[in-house]
């Protein structure tokens, strides 16, 4: 979870934690954070993440998006 807050954090982001939900559906993030993040997923783990992870369900909260990087990044 450290691992996504960084990633929140480095796209100017640090008001999302892992108490935050619903971050798409509730519009706290849009499709530019989720771009953004997704850089920073990639940067971090030095690999490209395949565009079929890359769902809304998957980034409504830490833990879809910490289920959704233990898919795609191992």
């Amino acid at each position: 979870m450290d691992i996504i807050q960084e990633c929140f954090n480095n796209i100017g982001r640090s008001d999302i934690n892992k108490n935050s939900k619903n971050l798409l559906s509730d519009g706290i993030i849009d499709s530019m954070d989720v771009i953004s993040l997704v850089s920073e997923i990639e940067k971090y783990y030095k690999k490209s993440l395949n565009s079929k992870f890359i769902k809304a369900e998957a980034f409504e909260n830490f833990e879809s998006i910490a289920k959704m990087i233990s898919k795609a990044m191992v």
